[in-house]
């Protein structure tokens, strides 16, 4: 009996100094690809960024200066300001994919126009909240759907707009709300999606 337990014994650490071996070789492997990647990408030359898809507030109507209301007129005036700057949406995407794509001499400034668009989609967020708090549903529908419709991944936004839609009898759009989710290239999709055919 002791000799065949000391067999499995000595095939089970084996095994374990493999697996273990394995593990380390494609970490190493790993590391070494990001860095041969973020290397390569570090000498990306300069790209023409000017055709990107930057958020347009060509042709939209959001409810400015309508309710005399604080906090509704901070979120107004942050949008307002941002409307002034270039805002991209770059969920989802590293340091070292944009370098490769643009050139690494254009990181900061893209990195500047995604986080307008992260300050943006809150401002947003907030506002649609606040005009919803204040029973202004049809332009708390506005304000998100405008979210929506620019890539936002925030879970609030969709939930709320969900529930204004089924308030209004307008179910139907919560499909439109799915097919949005589904573009998104961020961490929150499946929460969303998931949120979503709840509330169907």
């Amino acid at each position: 009996m002791f000799p065949i337990v000391l067999v499995w014994f000595v095939i089970l650490l084996g095994v374990f100094a493999y697996k273990r071996n394995k593990a380390e070789r494609d970490g190493q492997n790993a590391e070494r690809a990001f860095w041969d990647k973020e290397q390569k990408a570090n000498a990306t030359r300069r790209q023409d960024i000017s055709g990107l898809d930057y958020v347009d507030f060509t042709g939209v109507t959001l409810p400015f200066a309508r309710f005399p209301d604080d906090f509704l007129q901070q979120c107004e005036s942050q949008v307002l300001a941002l409307k002034e700057q270039k805002i991209l949406n770059l969920t989802g995407i590293s340091n070292t994919d944009l370098k490769l794509q643009y050139g690494a001499a254009n990181l900061p400034a893209l990195t500047q126009y995604d986080q307008n668009f992260t300050l943006l989609v809150r401002t947003l967020n907030s506002w649609g909240h606040r005009l919803d708090e204040l029973s202004q549903y049809p332009e708390a529908i506005a304000v998100l759907s405008f979210a929506v419709r620019i890539g936002s991944d925030i879970k609030a936004t969709y939930q709320l707009l969900a529930k204004l839609y089924q308030q209004e009898g307008e179910s139907q759009k919560i499909q439109e709300l799915k097919a949005s989710a589904e573009q998104l290239n961020s961490l929150m999709k499946h929460p969303i999606l998931t949120m979503l055919e709840q509330m169907e």
